[in-house]
């Protein structure tokens, strides 16, 4: 899908006008997840029923977040949420993937490829659920193997992000990853932008969003209220950009 066609596809999402394309079936939002092989971690997910790395806070966490889409937003969003492969083509035809525990994700060439394009076409990914200079590093690794030449940055409390559906201060925001839950100076939200500085990757370091949306009755001091208006802001940027 081109990127003259995502962004129009945003604009009728964040209507809610009907419209007719031969694109694809369906014309709403699905909330795409990244499926990965993590070699010798196959069944250390974490959330309701363990799993593998790709599958922490699996189907729980989207589940809840497209309430959270439905009840707060007017973006059209369509069912069922997806998990897909980077090799899936099918990944084209959605402008946003979520992909969980990082630390242990590796591409292959193939992948390096597909994933290249993606970006390059208009795509946006973002990562959650990792902690540690371990995790981070592993990301940051196959991260240079799609920009070589860039360096990823901080995103400050003034970037738009922050506020383009609700105010949320980022320093604020309490961690709600192992080993840092209730912190407010561990949690790092790091970016990556293309050549044309079109923000193409957040990274939400030593954080887990993922894990407010999954457990919002835990409600670590407005927490998961937080984690829910992270995930709107980063889709209606991610649309919209």
């Amino acid at each position: 899908m081109s990127k003259w066609h995502w962004r129009t596809v945003a604009i009728f999402l964040l209507t809610g006008v009907a419209w007719e394309a031969a694109a694809q079936a369906d014309y709403g939002f699905r909330f795409v997840r990244v499926r990965f092989e993590a070699e010798g971690m196959e069944q250390r997910g974490w959330g309701r029923g363990g799993g593998p790395m790709w599958a922490h806070d699996y189907p729980v966490a989207e589940q809840n977040f497209y309430i959270a889409l439905k009840r707060t937003t007017a973006i059209h969003v369509e069912e069922p949420n997806l998990v897909l492969d980077l090799l899936d083509p099918a990944i084209f035809e959605h402008p946003i993937l979520y992909l969980c525990e990082p630390g242990y994700w590796q591409m292959s060439d193939e992948e390096v490829e597909q994933l290249s394009e993606y970006l390059n076409r208009g795509g946006f990914l973002l990562f959650d659920d990792f902690r540690g200079d371990f995790e981070w590093y592993n990301l940051y690794e196959q991260m240079q193997r799609i920009f070589p030449d860039q360096e990823p940055v901080e995103l400050p409390p003034t970037h738009p992000i922050w506020s383009i559906y609700f105010d949320i201060d980022p320093v604020a925001a309490p961690s709600l990853v192992s080993g840092y839950v209730g912190s407010t100076d561990a949690d790092m939200y790091m970016a990556y932008f293309d050549g044309r500085g079109r923000l193409v990757a957040l990274a939400n370091r030593n954080q887990d969003i993922g894990d407010g949306w999954e457990y919002p009755d835990r409600d670590f001091e407005n927490a998961s209220t937080v984690s829910f208006q992270m995930g709107i802001n980063f889709v209606m940027y991610a649309l919209t950009h």
